[in-house]
């Protein structure tokens, strides 16, 4: 199986076995890996990822940001490697907060590294998961913003979009 992408916990900060820094020149394969801000031991880090690693958010991030992915490899399917979900994200109130603040901020919506989703994206899909309907409010208040006004339309219509969904959901 080739490289599963540098965005892997074998090359995080968060990940016990690289002393708080990143990239995988840090990485002591005599140290267990374990991610310190999701309590979790890492089986496989090197294939193994999450959108709170260092080429996601340049800014050290210790709040857990949507699910923990496994690389699959699957030489039966089209797309032969992938990215699954393993654990998925804790739901705590503080969680959801950070989220809502993620999604709301103009500058939090860079792009994020080449082979994942940015955090933001991240950020939408899990408080969709969790049916939070304080998202139609964050995705106004970044439509209000100055620094989005080329995306204005798309942002209220995503905003219209999950509006929606969660009525169908509810129905």
């Amino acid at each position: 199986m080739p490289n599963g992408g540098s965005d892997c916990c074998g090359t995080c900060w968060f990940n016990r076995a690289n002393g708080g820094q990143a990239g995988s020149s840090n990485h002591n394969h005599e140290i267990p890996s374990y991610c310190e801000i999701r309590q979790l031991e890492i089986e496989n880090p090197f294939y193994t990822y999450c959108a709170n690693h260092p080429y996601n958010r340049s800014e050290r991030d210790p709040v857990p940001i949507g699910p923990v992915y496994v690389g699959v490899f699957d030489p039966d399917a089209l797309n032969q490697h992938r990215r699954e979900i393993w654990k998925p994200a804790p739901d705590e109130s503080e969680i959801r907060e950070h989220l809502l603040r993620i999604v709301a901020d103009p500058s939090q919506h860079e792009r994020g590294y080449l082979l994942s989703s940015p955090s933001y994206v991240r950020a939408i899909e899990e408080l969709l998961r969790l049916q939070e309907t304080r998202l139609i409010g964050a995705l106004e208040q970044l439509a209000d913003d100055p620094r989005v006004a080329d995306a204005r339309d798309d942002i209220l219509e995503m905003a219209a979009a999950v509006q929606e969904r969660f009525a169908g959901d509810a129905g």
